[in-house]
């Protein structure tokens, strides 16, 4: 018999379950004394590794994301994993798929395992069920770690990157190219990459004085299909961009195929930057103009943060800890897939 059974049985929550075998003080005496009936009944014994969670021993650390296919967040698991290795520390994934549900089961299921600490990139930044489940682990001495997205209504560790900055330094080179009609494909404005990138964008126009026009404005939800698909109706607009600021890897993938169907040339017929460069593209003769950051050193601070957190429980952290919300820089590499032959007058050295 597992946790799960018992909590089925007793019709309590695994969470609450989890709460009566570590003895913790808020659970109500009338649940506590189903709960340990049903154990009583059931000849239940915690197994060997439940047992070493339960007394703080556990060497597992959690790292959940939301699309598993997505390479940039590998290079995170990357550096976390590097650093937790070192330390001895376990690192397991864990994929929500960009679905909210599912990551309300797997924190569930989490705080029955109780791992020693959690890595997170959430959903959505406004999810209150989220938040909360986050606020339990802390509550229950398990340290919380959010890397590139945001919660809002609470306060955690965090490791994020200059996003509205880049993305304004990106549109920024379209428009000294001449660029006056630039596009974006934008992802999900309840993640904190989503609205901020779009700042970015509306900063660097209106720092040029270029007028906001929201038929560009067309969102992928940094998915690579639905990246296509924007891409489509921009270039079927009557007035269609000269030049696209795609807004995460999987989307510029996605514009991408786009344009390779539609036998369009970079550097020719149309002007693309992205944000987060792709490692693959060195190996083809697409040469992208992107905005990157050191996003295996963010999997490797994350980790960092986690562990001091560790240590300061353990006692051997004797400074007082505050909550580090820490910034790393983005910067622009330049490629050529900025440029425009019909702008610039330039030759279409850069194509794909």
């Amino acid at each position: 018999m597992n946790i799960y059974d018992i909590a089925k049985e007793a019709g309590v929550s695994p969470a609450t379950v989890s709460r009566v075998l570590n003895n913790h003080k808020n659970v109500k005496e009338e649940t506590r004394n189903k709960i340990q009936e049903v154990i009583k009944g059931k000849n239940y014994s915690p197994n060997t590794i439940a047992r070493n969670l339960s007394v703080g021993t556990s060497r597992n650390i959690a790292f959940m994301v939301p699309d598993i296919e997505n390479p940039f967040f590998s290079k995170i698991l990357h550096g976390i994993s590097d650093r937790a290795m070192d330390n001895d520390y376990n690192v397991f994934m864990f994929g929500t798929a960009e679905n909210t549900a599912r990551e309300h089961k797997i924190l569930d299921s989490l705080k029955i395992e109780m791992m020693k600490g959690l890595i997170i990139i959430p959903v959505s930044e406004a999810d209150r069920e989220t938040a909360e489940r986050l606020k339990e682990f802390e509550e229950q001495g398990v340290p919380v770690v959010l890397i590139d997205r945001d919660v809002r209504n609470a306060r955690f560790d965090a490791v994020f990157s200059e996003d509205m900055e880049g993305a304004c330094e990106a549109v920024e080179c379209l428009i000294e190219e001449g660029h006056k009609k630039i596009g974006i494909i934008t992802g999900p404005d309840t993640s904190r990459p989503g609205h901020e990138r779009l700042k970015g964008y509306k900063r660097a126009l209106a720092n040029n004085g270029i007028s906001l026009n929201k038929d560009y404005i067309i969102c992928g939800n940094f998915m690579e299909d639905e990246s296509y698909e924007a891409m489509k109706q921009l270039l079927d607009l009557e007035d269609p961009p000269t030049a696209v600021f795609t807004s995460n890897n999987m989307t510029t993938l996605g514009a991408l195929r786009c344009l390779k169907e539609r036998q369009m040339k970079l550097g020719a017929d149309i002007s693309v930057v992205g944000f987060d460069d792709i490692k693959e593209l060195a190996y083809t003769d697409i040469h992208l103009t992107a905005v990157t950051r050191p996003v295996y050193e963010m999997g490797c601070e994350a980790m960092r943060i986690l562990e001091r957190r560790f240590r300061k429980a353990e006692g051997v952290e004797e400074e007082k800890l505050i909550i580090q919300r820490n910034l790393v820089k983005t910067w622009l590499i330049k490629r050529g897939s900025e440029k425009h032959k019909d702008l610039s007058g330039g030759s279409d050295t850069y194509h794909t």
